[in-house]
């Protein structure tokens, strides 16, 4: 009875053997390749969804033949627990354990944004639509005093504390995830150096951010954001209206050409015409470059007035008659060019 009872144990372990044998061979055989010019699928895995609803959708897209085979391999391994959400870019000819190993190291698709230095929310919402983010979803976070809460923005709109860079975006993210990830950055960037920088001028993190923003708005050289954040530094400390016109544009909704002298009179705290000091907020998002610029002015600039030439640099003044003197200069060089 003993030697009828091992050589039925003996039977099991040889048919378990035979077993997982087969099942490797299967997890491990690479499918025919796809066509040539054949675009990946994309797969999406819902949050909370159950590896038998995984691998059984894996098997109706064809990219797992034998899906109850690599829902047993998973959970032999406990990989059946360990799955992790989002939008998947699977290859055809990918092995079933591949394509497991994917879902374990939440290897999700990601798409390349790169937001420019300056943008406004709108326009960021616009880039955006290229990762499958929903542009209005995106843009309505910006007086959504929610989203402002759980990112921690200081001021009365998310505007400028989205920092301009290039993301690789995992497609499924949800619009306030997407922000959370640049605001992220920004405080990446804006460290404890700058940090301190910022209470040796007296000055908030929301201060130099407004004020950087303006800067990044108005100077097109780099090389003279110190100077025009010079002159905005000397006009503050000197009570001096701001006059910036990028700051009456973005009141307007936005830059839309020429402004005029009736539209310097609209009735907005982000009128720098009519309002003394900085704005409630930033008017766009402001790079390091001119965040760095609002931070250390070009300490040998006495002037409070500029004037843009036409080719992108500036004419600075330390007196207002220098300052309509340059302006008729202008005027006369872009006279002549036209």
């Amino acid at each position: 009875m003993k030697r009828a009872g091992l050589a039925y144990i003996a039977v099991l372990v040889v048919l378990a053997a035979a077993g997982i044998a087969v099942m490797l061979r299967v997890v491990e055989t690479r499918p025919p390749r796809a066509r040539s010019g054949e675009k990946p699928v994309l797969f999406a895995v819902r949050a909370g969804e159950s590896f038998s609803s995984v691998s059984r959708r894996l098997g109706e897209t064809d990219l797992v033949a034998h899906p109850r085979v690599l829902e047993v391999y998973a959970w032999v391994g406990g990989a059946d627990r360990r799955i992790k959400a989002g939008t998947y870019a699977m290859e055809r000819g990918s092995t079933p354990k591949e394509i497991l190993e994917k879902l374990v190291s939440g290897d999700v698709f990601r798409v390349s944004v790169t937001i420019p230095e300056g943008f406004m929310l709108t326009q960021i919402a616009g880039a955006l639509t290229a990762a499958g983010i929903d542009s209005a979803a995106f843009a309505g976070l910006a007086d959504d005093p929610e989203a402002r809460k759980k990112l921690g923005v200081e001021g009365p709109r998310l505007e400028g504390y989205l920092f301009p860079d290039t993301y690789l975006v995992p497609v499924g993210m949800t619009p306030l995830e997407v922000a959370a990830m640049m605001r992220a950055r920004l405080d990446e960037v804006f460290d404890a150096k700058m940090a301190q920088r910022a209470e040796d001028l007296s000055m908030t993190r929301h201060q130099v951010l407004t004020l950087a923003s303006i800067i990044q708005a108005e100077a097109r050289l780099p090389g003279e954001m110190p100077l025009v954040s010079a002159v905005y530094h000397n006009r503050l400390k000197s009570g001096i209206k701001l006059e910036a016109d990028p700051t009456v544009a973005y009141a307007m909704g936005g830059y839309r050409g020429r402004l005029y002298y009736k539209d310097l009179e609209i009735d907005s705290p982000y009128n720098t015409y009519r309002y003394a000091g900085l704005p409630p907020g930033p008017i766009c998002a402001p790079g390091k470059a001119s965040i760095e610029a609002a931070l250390h002015p070009d300490a040998g600039c006495r002037a409070v007035y500029f004037v843009a030439k036409g080719d992108g640099g500036h004419i600075f003044s330390l007196t207002l008659d220098e300052h309509l003197a340059a302006v008729e200069s202008v005027k006369r060089l872009r006279g002549r060019s036209e």
